[in-house]
């Protein structure tokens, strides 16, 4: 009986080392039967990550903290991940990626000392964190849901990002930012424009490329407007031909220049005779200042004085006859 009672007792150590020690290590969680081998634990001192190749439902039992943090990537066949006894977790809780994910349910979880990251989840519509009431990190949350109940919530010490859906009601969240909840800025969208990173690159450059075209095109015809006013200043710079300059000769006469002549008063001027001036021959003939002149003496008579001539009122010097010794 003694050696019974000795085989009992191994066994029950055996198993108890073997949960501790699965309880204080990293797990990696691939299918429902590997979560269910935790949940003898209560305190998972390591991380709990969910495999890419996680598909349908996974449901963490029994497990109220992980001092690690629970993580989920890329798993894109996981529909449902629930942790209905979940109280806290330290490490931070980081769920992205997840193409088919559209439920998530953590309804005990009251802390996370880090902070908490879903997005990624564009089929995403039921958020729950009634419990929830302090985060020490950023609270990120992305997806297709109309709302987020987030009723115990006291503290959020990061930054809080919410984008749900078209429909998403931002009002209850609105009051919390009221209530001074969200410690380092608050976002929260409604009305996701679903376009892909590629799509929304190419409207980007689109719109560059827009603006760019209007401001060659103003540039252009601002270009062509100050051409035109600087032919336009030229232009009136130059003043009009009244008189045209004519070398005739001795015998001819000169017209008479009128002036300019408009189109309207064309017809009436041809049919006017120009009048004629005759123009004083060119010659040899020396001219002299018409201010003061002296009479030139006859070539037979010698010259004893000089006289002046009447030329009206003298405003210069006398000037002397020439030829004059």
């Amino acid at each position: 009986m003694i050696v019974i009672y000795l085989l009992l007792i191994a066994n029950a150590w055996q198993r108890a080392v073997a949960d501790s020690d699965a309880c204080s290590s990293s797990v990696t969680i691939s299918s429902q039967s590997d979560a269910d081998k935790l949940s003898s634990c209560d305190t998972f001192d390591g991380s709990i990550t969910i495999s890419p190749s996680t598909s349908g439902v996974i449901t963490i039992n029994n497990v109220e903290e992980i001092k690690g943090a629970l993580i989920a990537e890329g798993a894109s066949e996981l529909t449902s991940l629930l942790a209905p006894d979940l109280d806290s977790v330290e490490g931070g809780i980081t769920l992205s990626n997840l193409n088919s994910l559209t439920t998530i349910t953590m309804g005990a979880l009251s802390q996370v000392s880090s902070g908490i990251i879903i997005t990624g989840n564009p089929n995403l519509k039921t958020l729950g964190f009634q419990d929830l009431e302090k985060v020490e990190g950023q609270l990120d949350l992305a997806g297709s849901f109309d709302s987020v109940s987030l009723p115990s919530l006291d503290q959020v010490k990061g930054r809080t990002t919410i984008i749900g859906s078209s429909s998403m009601l931002c009002s209850v969240l609105d009051n919390l930012k009221s209530n001074g909840v969200f410690r380092n800025g608050y976002t929260c969208s409604s009305g996701s424009s679903g376009l892909s990173p590629g799509a929304k690159g190419g409207i980007a450059v689109g719109v560059i490329v827009a603006v760019l075209l209007i401001v060659l095109l103003l540039w252009f015809v601002l270009r062509r407007r100050r051409q035109r006013q600087r032919s336009r200043g030229v232009q009136s710079t130059i003043p009009p031909s009244s008189t045209l300059s004519t070398v005739v000769g001795p015998d001819e006469k000169a017209p008479i220049s009128q002036g300019s002549i408009s189109p309207q008063e064309e017809p009436l001027r041809s049919k006017e005779p120009q009048t004629l001036l005759p123009r004083k021959p060119v010659g040899s003939a020396i001219f002299l200042d018409g201010r003061s002149v002296y009479e030139v003496p006859n070539a037979s008579t010698p010259v004893h004085e000089y006289h002046e001539l009447d030329a009206g009122p003298v405003f210069s010097s006398h000037q002397r006859p020439m030829h004059a010794n």
